[in-house]
């Protein structure tokens, strides 16, 4: 099991979409546009479940959950100045269910009825690394 540092948590939690904590950033391969192209898009309702499971709202992103549903494979990266991380892992998309009911409220809580979520992503944890810079090996976990 990954144990998510205590504050690669908190850069990655923003549940209530709060445009003062990072942005997150999701990385996808697919084939929607060709083989093997990259696919990069902002995700702001992220919650981290536990040490080794996030949780992210899908409002829009129809290349991200294709890629996720073709190869399942993702990363996730933040940072504030020279201070962050990247995780990678296993997405599945939810439609249905208390995950998936738990993005519909997050959502909801900031924007009312005006934004619905298509899906939820639920990412298992693989590997983290630091996105500090220097020498050596970046993977913490």
């Amino acid at each position: 099991m990954v144990n998510l540092p205590e504050e690669a948590k908190e850069m990655f939690d923003n549940e209530n979409c709060d445009k003062e904590n990072p942005l997150v950033w999701i990385a996808t391969v697919g084939t929607m546009d060709k083989e093997g192209s990259p696919h990069l898009a902002p995700v702001c309702f992220t919650k981290v479940l536990d040490d080794d499971k996030i949780l992210v709202a899908i409002n829009f992103a129809t290349k991200t959950m294709y890629n996720i549903e073709t190869y399942s494979k993702v990363a996730l990266g933040t940072a504030v100045h020279y201070d962050g991380y990247m995780i990678k892992g296993s997405g599945t998309i939810i439609r249905k269910g208390t995950n998936f009911e738990e993005v519909k409220e997050m959502v909801k809580a900031r924007f009312g009825d005006k934004i619905k979520p298509v899906a939820a992503i639920l990412i298992d944890i693989e590997e983290v690394y630091s996105l500090k810079p220097g020498p050596g090996s970046k993977k913490i976990v």
